[in-house]
């Protein structure tokens, strides 16, 4: 039997074409290569009276169209802001509006909101700190601010990579988290969808010479008029489907020019809060630049802190064989001294993004190989046949988000229909 359309993972690009396809009258099957729905939107249960979230956390932007999802389903989003974190600088924590009073933080703000103007070459963010003689005493700041916020170091983060998604970039100063689970948001599209999902489904190959053959890792094979791949670049650049024939070396060198990077969230549980409580984010001067506290507006009674790490850190953290939570823990001791955070340690748990063999990493970013023109060439149709989404192959300014994943989503919904005459 020929399908119209197979979806290639039950993440929110995934998720968000295959409902617009259904709402059509198409009928698309979405094979999963792993055991649940949602792709890096995850959460972990009973850790804690609430879920926590391992992968995507936050929302950006006070016109996302995520936002209005929640209202509609009745979902609390909780706005964070900036007052609510705090800087370790020469050695002492303090909120950012006491720290802004210091003239090298001040001047860290204000290169942060002048990501849209030209920063010159083709540097790195490192190289053009170095180039512009930026005090060291605030690099960690940045450090947090912008390497880890997409999933990578400064010295692999393209300054130019700001002049093509100013808007997406100013969106992120306005963050919200919801009450629940973030997949919460996508529960009426899982729900019209899961009749339609095969979990625990790797797709192995995808011959498109004629019309397109899928063969999964068990032997199964589907006949479809169309496939739609959200896969996610390193799966794509790491040849985890074989194609044939090939991906065309346009698309090939695009999966090598964007960033991903592998990563980490080390989830630290706590018998007492021995931070501030108006803490949100908390930038160090340490090799985990940045925490956060994760139960804030979501629980009175847990006491959760997140470290997350990208890029060369994340790396240098493996190749160090080291216990990431005893790491971290070691880490908070010396920020806030006395031994706080080991004598009040309850649990903890590691989501390492670069161990799962269905994502390999983050998401993506722009390094100094990247191009404007990378991210459309992932983009492209093959022959009206295989079709690509995903946040690594949006043009907009919000790649590396959920909301950027969900327009690629409905952006290659229109093209199968087009192509199929719906």
């Amino acid at each position: 039997m020929e399908l119209p359309v197979v979806v290639v993972g039950a993440g929110v690009a995934g998720l968000c074409a295959a409902e617009k396809l259904r709402e059509a009258g198409l009928e698309p099957l979405i094979l999963e290569a792993s055991g649940a729905i949602g792709g890096r939107v995850r959460a972990l249960e009973g850790f804690a009276d609430f879920p926590i979230e391992l992968g995507a956390e936050e929302v950006h932007g006070a016109d996302n169209v995520l936002l209005g999802m929640a209202k509609d389903l009745g979902i609390d989003p909780l706005r964070h802001f900036t007052t609510d974190d705090m800087l370790r600088l020469d050695g002492e924590l303090c909120f950012l509006d006491q720290a802004e009073k210091d003239a090298d933080v001040r001047r860290a703000f204000e290169f942060i909101e002048g990501l849209g103007s030209s920063p010159g070459g083709n540097w790195t963010a490192e190289e053009h700190l170095i180039r512009r003689h930026f005090p060291r005493r605030a690099w960690h700041y940045l450090d947090s601010r912008l390497g880890v916020e997409h999933g990578t170091t400064l010295d692999r983060l393209a300054m130019r990579g700001f002049l093509h998604y100013e808007k997406g970039w100013e969106a992120r100063e306005t963050n919200f988290t919801v009450k629940g689970r973030y997949l919460d948001l996508f529960r009426p599209a899982i729900e019209k969808l899961r009749d339609r999902v095969v979990l625990n489904c790797p797709v192995k190959s995808i011959d498109w010479r004629g019309t397109p053959l899928l063969r999964g890792l068990d032997g199964r094979e589907w006949r479809t008029q169309t496939v739609v791949v959200t896969a996610s670049l390193l799966v794509l650049r790491e040849g985890v489907i074989a194609f044939d024939p090939e991906l065309p070396g346009e698309k090939v060198s695009a999966t090598r020019a964007i960033g991903m990077d592998a990563g980490m969230k080390i989830i630290l549980k706590f018998r007492h809060r021995f931070w501030d409580e108006r803490l949100y984010f908390l930038h160090t001067d340490g090799f985990l630049p940045q925490y956060w506290a994760a139960a804030k507006g979501k629980s009175e009674s847990s006491h959760i802190l997140t470290a997350f790490i990208g890029g060369s850190r994340a790396e240098a953290l493996a190749r160090m064989q080291v216990d990431p939570v005893r790491f971290a823990l070691d880490e908070l001791d010396e920020l806030f001294g006395s031994d706080l955070a080991r004598r009040s340690f309850e649990r903890g748990f590691v989501a390492d993004w670069s161990a799962d063999p269905y994502v390999r990493g983050l998401y993506s970013y722009p390094s100094t190989n990247t191009t404007e023109a990378d991210r459309a060439a992932l983009a492209r149709p093959l022959d009206g046949k295989i079709f690509f989404a995903g946040e690594a192959t949006d043009t907009a300014g919000h790649s590396g988000t959920v909301h950027g994943a969900m327009a690629t989503g409905w952006r290659v919904a229109r093209e199968v229909l087009a192509v199929l005459g719906s």
